[in-house]
């Protein structure tokens, strides 16, 4: 019998160590954190009389995500044995937990490692980029929010596929641990990306559309 939560229950973790923090615990620590992060990132900006409430609530998440992928994503990417952990490290027990959602964290899969580090050290510094632009109203901001988001989109895409042409193997059948974990959390960088996608590509269509006009006008003079 494996010695460890994870599935297939066929793994072979040499050293695995249970995590020491409990489950509600790490859920609890992580939300009170996004909440701090979004409700703290909500209240600076409400003094910023040209951001419309969309654009807070955009800075919120940019902010968010960004930490979410340096700190949390950029722990995975450096700490290849963070299932023998035998203290009680946060994230990487926070990584324990999450592997019962899906084991290729635990296993250090060569798709999931190459992933999560392009995520952490690109897609991070890449979100604090577009929050700046966002703020300060830089000319710069929905293209970089395009090209980050693209990003974003295009790793879960890729993350869910290929869980799917596998028959979804690595997931605890529970419903906490698949459709929480797994689907879950995993499809807000579905979704939300998509939707910035989408504010991106009508901002620049219409910013080369403007432009038009005035070529025309300078090809009669």
């Amino acid at each position: 019998m494996a010695a460890h939560p994870y599935y297939p229950r066929s793994i072979v973790l040499a050293g695995f160590s249970p995590q020491l923090w409990s489950m509600p615990a790490i859920l609890g620590v992580f939300s009170v954190a996004v909440f701090v992060v979004v409700g703290g990132t909500l209240l600076l900006s409400s003094g910023n009389k040209r951001l419309t409430a969309l654009d807070r609530a955009t800075l919120a998440w940019w902010i968010a995500t960004g930490l979410i992928h340096l700190v949390i994503e950029g722990s995975y990417a450096i700490a290849p044995t963070f299932y023998q952990t035998t203290s009680a490290n946060f994230l990487h027990d926070l990584w324990k937990e999450y592997s019962k959602g899906d084991s290729r964290y635990a296993t250090r899969d060569s798709f999931i490692v190459s992933m999560e580090t392009v995520t952490a050290f690109a897609w991070g510094p890449g979100s604090f980029l577009v929050a700046y632009a966002l703020a300060t109203d830089a000319p710069y901001r929905h293209a970089a929010q395009l090209l980050v988001s693209l990003g974003q989109l295009y790793g879960d895409v890729l993350y869910f596929g290929t869980c799917y042409l596998e028959g979804f193997v690595h997931s605890d059948p529970g419903w906490l641990y698949f459709y929480g974990y797994f689907v879950f959390m995993n499809a807000i960088w579905i979704v939300v990306p998509s939707l910035l996608i989408g504010q991106s590509w009508q901002a620049i269509s219409a910013a080369f559309a403007s432009l038009k006009p005035a070529k025309v006008r300078s090809k009669r003079a």
